[in-house]
């Protein structure tokens, strides 16, 4: 049986920190002596309750599932009434799968007891099997909780055999593929009406391999768009293009540091790009570990290089052909805590044979919890524009504009969001009940 221990903030506890494929295969079993009823009263306790509140903060969840599974806690719906604050968040595995990370911070009754826990979920995995998998890992997590209550005598742990655990291995001994996968993809979607129709598709490929030391990516992509208008003898037609290949190179060199280097090939109609080649070296610094990823980090990433572009028509500088020497710095700062999220950044670009000819881009979003019951949600980004060298020369039809099937020109673009949330009432979200939840709305107003 597998031991688990609390241990204070100050030295926290690494006992969950095991493979990810042992976590994913622990099932905790609470054998059902507990009411499936919240707690009496809705006063925050000073002593040990009898029960476990737990906060799930984690926007992708099948919270519902949760609550129906688990059925032995309370679920509150404010960490400032849980005994428990479980942050989860997502990563993409190298194999294309998802890794996500469970963060428990004691609150209350439990402060100082933190746990963290890494739970990998296989690329070919079923919905209801990632389902189950999360639901395995975050029972296995409760356990020291619910060992300081009233329910530790009606507790019992299971662990599959070893055969079943051996064979989730997430690094294999014997991988004939070295770590190489390789996803295709295609998708489309049709609309049609009497008067007007519209045709979208994409499609391509994801070449990767992603180990400690090493980041490799190639992707060639096709992307197409059309409509047509139907008004009365008149039809109209537009359709646009976006095709190209993409690819990377990425040398981990320390904790901190990363080389690499990027190329590229594009075309696109919208650009008003023929063919474009792109060549340029990179290095990024993160001022946190990588491994802290998932929670926090601050990057600084430069590029610099070439690209040769041969434009569908003449630009208003009445150029053809072009070579231009090229930079792009990218700053970013995310970080995720029990009391929200922040991610903000800084991209821009500057052509090195104007120094006038750049574009940077300031964009943040912020999401905060003020007190009990009330967030507050604001993002917003602004980009400043001066290296529009593309844009075709001459006027651009009024159904162009409309359809948005060419470039105009800007000295810049603004985008704002802004929101809160209060919700007050009952602290408790125990119960599941889906009745007339899919019917939705057939208003055409």
């Amino acid at each position: 049986m597998p031991r688990f221990s609390a241990t204070p903030k100050s030295k926290r506890c690494t006992n969950l920190k095991r493979s990810p494929a042992t976590v994913a295969w622990l099932a905790v079993l609470v054998v059902l002596g507990a009411s499936t009823q919240p707690a009496s009263s809705q006063d925050v306790e000073t002593e040990t309750p009898a029960r476990l509140a737990i906060f799930l903060d984690c926007d992708f969840c099948d919270e519902a599932f949760v609550r129906q599974e688990l059925t032995y806690v309370d679920h509150v719906r404010d960490r400032e009434v849980a005994g428990v604050h479980i942050l989860v968040t997502r990563e993409d595995t190298g194999a294309g799968g998802e890794a996500q990370t469970f963060d428990l911070i004691g609150l209350g009754p439990f402060q100082g007891m933190d746990f963290s826990t890494l739970h990998t979920i296989n690329v070919d995995a079923t919905e209801a099997e990632a389902r189950d998998g999360f639901l395995r890992t975050l029972r296995a997590t409760l356990v020291p909780y619910l060992m300081q209550t009233s329910m530790r005598d009606r507790l019992r742990v299971d662990v599959a055999p070893s055969e079943e655990d051996a064979s989730q291995q997430t690094q294999p001994e014997d991988d004939p593929w070295d770590n190489w996968t390789i996803e295709m993809y295609w998708d489309g979607s049709a609309d049609f009406e009497s008067q007007q129709r519209a045709f979208d598709t994409r499609y391509g490929v994801y070449i990767n391999r992603v180990t400690e030391d090493w980041k490799l990516q190639f992707r060639p992509f096709f992307n197409y768009n059309y409509d047509r208008f139907d008004r009365d003898d008149e039809i109209i037609e537009s359709s646009s293009h976006r095709d190209g290949f993409t690819s990377y190179v990425v040398r981990s060199i320390s904790p901190h540091w990363s080389i690499g280097g990027y190329g590229d090939v594009l075309t696109e109609t919208f650009a008003n790009v023929h063919l474009r080649y792109r060549l340029m070296p990179a290095i990024e610094w993160n001022l946190y570990p990588y491994q802290e990823a998932t929670r926090r980090q601050f990057t600084v990433a430069y590029r610099v290089g070439a690209s040769h572009i041969q434009y569908r028509d003449s630009t208003i500088y009445n150029e053809t052909e072009q070579l231009l020497p090229e930079q792009i710095l990218n700053v970013g700062y995310r970080v995720i805590q029990p009391w929200g999220d922040v991610d903000v950044g800084i991209d821009a670009s500057q052509y090195l044979h104007d120094l006038s000819r750049y574009s940077a881009q300031f964009s943040g979003a912020v999401d905060v919890r003020i007190t009990q019951g009330l967030s507050i949600e604001i993002g917003g980004s602004f980009e400043f524009i001066r290296d529009q060298l593309n844009l075709r020369k001459g006027d651009a039809d009024l159904e162009e504009v409309l359809l948005r099937r060419t470039q105009l020109e800007t000295d810049y673009q603004a985008g704002l969001s802004f929101g809160f949330r209060y919700r007050f009432g009952s602290i408790f979200n125990n119960v599941v009940n889906t009745r007339f939840g899919g019917i939705g709305n057939r208003d055409r107003f």
